[in-house]
């Protein structure tokens, strides 16, 4: 599921320009998205995925482990964080279809920033609710980058 949320994740940001690096240090962030075109505004991320029905009517009700949650939510962090959570059928058979025609990745991603999120007591996990209205596309991906390119 790891591999197939990161090819996921990997998909949307060529199709909007961007390139997905990964750290060899374990920092407790899957990744980082950044400019193809050599621009030095990036977004680090958490990548989680899950075949569970977690969707509300306007959330999704997401369990993060309580180490990703801290890790996110830090202050002033060099670059803006998000967590990005990819849901997807439970049979690997499921997760594409493809012909000639296409390649489709079924279900969806969301994203979120925890930035400013008060700390919490619980020491396993806390859920977070990802408005539904955060699909992780292009044109979201487009717009988190502005807003980093703002903040430097």
């Amino acid at each position: 599921m790891e591999l197939f949320s990161l090819a996921y994740i990997r998909a949307v940001a060529a199709q909007a320009g961007y390139q997905v690096t990964r750290d060899e240090t374990d920092t407790g962030l899957d990744g980082m998205l950044k400019s193809s075109t050599g621009s030095r505004v990036a977004v680090e991320f958490q990548a989680k995925s899950t075949s569970r029905d977690i969707r509300g009517v306007d959330h999704l009700h997401f369990p993060l482990p309580v180490g990703n949650y801290e890790i996110l939510r830090a202050d002033n962090p060099a670059v803006p964080r998000i967590l990005i959570v990819v849901l997807m059928p439970s049979a690997p058979s499921q997760w594409l279809n493809q012909n000639e025609n296409e390649l489709c990745l079924h279900h969806c991603a969301y994203w979120l920033s925890l930035a400013g999120e008060p700390a919490v007591q619980n020491t396993a996990t806390v859920t977070v609710r990802i408005p539904r209205d955060n699909v992780f596309s292009g044109e979201q991906l487009n717009l988190l980058m502005q807003d980093a390119q703002e903040m430097t």
